[in-house]
């Protein structure tokens, strides 16, 4: 008798142990492993040459969802500073996710475009540590991605944001900071939307998005600080901790001639109903008039 339920526990055992390996997951499979196949990894370095070195430069990859890829080309910086505008009662692993690393130390490096080239063919992820932290600063919220030493590389991320397609980025400075449109969208239209500030550069790459550029984020002076430095031969350097809020408003390339249709359709009927409202008022007018006159005849009568 003891010997069947030994038999029975030693059965119940292994379909019990089957069954917790067949739950296991790969490790190449960790959800929380990074992915950078989902990035596009542009070396995109126009206008960002500052002394010896690159201006950070942000590129953000738009969609018509609540999200946008983020790529930072870094030459030389230990913390990446990412100020969220819109839904700050997101948790920081709900607004940040797939974090990629791509890059090295700047010690170990020099700073050159064939650096970024060879990064972003090969795009292994490094592994170089880093930290999370947050900040709230006047009632602003601000991630710190952290890192132990300057790197020089790329860090991507993917952002959640509120469902829309108004998009709004704080740009610090010195930083070059492009805007890609989905396939299918535009801005521009007065009435619709459009960038601010206006953009230095606007073209479209070869999937036919629109790409929006600011240049050289808030390295500019103001008419002030220029009179100043003309009048006391005195050079005025632009504060380097400058923020600067930029944004766009994007919408499907049909939108403006639906716009311009229903336009013309409110425009008709309006059109329609003052002209009705005139007729039935020149009506009601006449029939007054023929009901005065008639009375007016009847007391000649009598």
């Amino acid at each position: 008798m003891n010997r069947y339920i030994l038999l029975i526990a030693c059965f119940l055992a292994v379909v019990s142990l089957s069954g917790c390996i067949d739950e296991l997951v790969p490790l190449e499979n960790d959800p929380n492993t990074p992915d950078p196949s989902i990035y596009e990894f542009d070396v995109f370095l126009n206008g960002s040459q500052l002394n010896d070195s690159f201006a950070r430069t942000s590129t953000f990859y738009l969609s018509a969802n609540s999200s946008a890829k983020v790529v930072n080309i870094i030459d030389n910086e230990s913390v990446l500073d990412i100020i969220p505008l819109e839904d700050l009662t997101k948790r920081d692993a709900e607004i940040l996710s797939n974090i990629v690393v791509i890059a090295d130390y700047a010690n170990n490096t020099n700073s050159s475009v064939s650096l970024f080239k060879n990064y972003a063919k090969e795009q292994k992820v490094s592994s170089l540590n880093y930290t999370i932290s947050e900040e709230v600063i006047k009632g602003q919220k601000h991630i710190y991605l952290n890192f132990s030493e300057p790197i020089r590389g790329y860090v991507a991320y993917t952002m959640t944001i509120p469902s829309g397609r108004n998009f709004l980025h704080v740009a610090q400075t010195p930083s070059v900071v492009r805007f890609v449109l989905p396939e299918g969208y535009t801005t521009g239209n007065s009435f619709i939307g459009r960038a601010r500030p206006d953009a230095d550069q606007i073209y479209f790459d070869d999937r036919g998005r629109m790409n929006i550029v600011w240049y050289n984020m808030g390295t500019e002076k103001s008419s002030l600080a220029n009179m100043f430095e003309t009048v006391f031969k005195t050079e005025i350097q632009a504060p380097s901790n400058t923020l600067k809020v930029i944004g766009v408003k994007f919408y499907a390339k049909s939108a403006p001639k639906g716009l311009l249709i229903a336009g013309t359709i409110l425009s008709t009927l309006a059109i329609i109903t003052i002209v009705n409202y005139l007729k039935n008022r020149r009506r009601l007018r006449e029939l007054r008039e023929q009901i005065e006159a008639g009375a007016n005849g009847k007391k000649r009568r009598t």
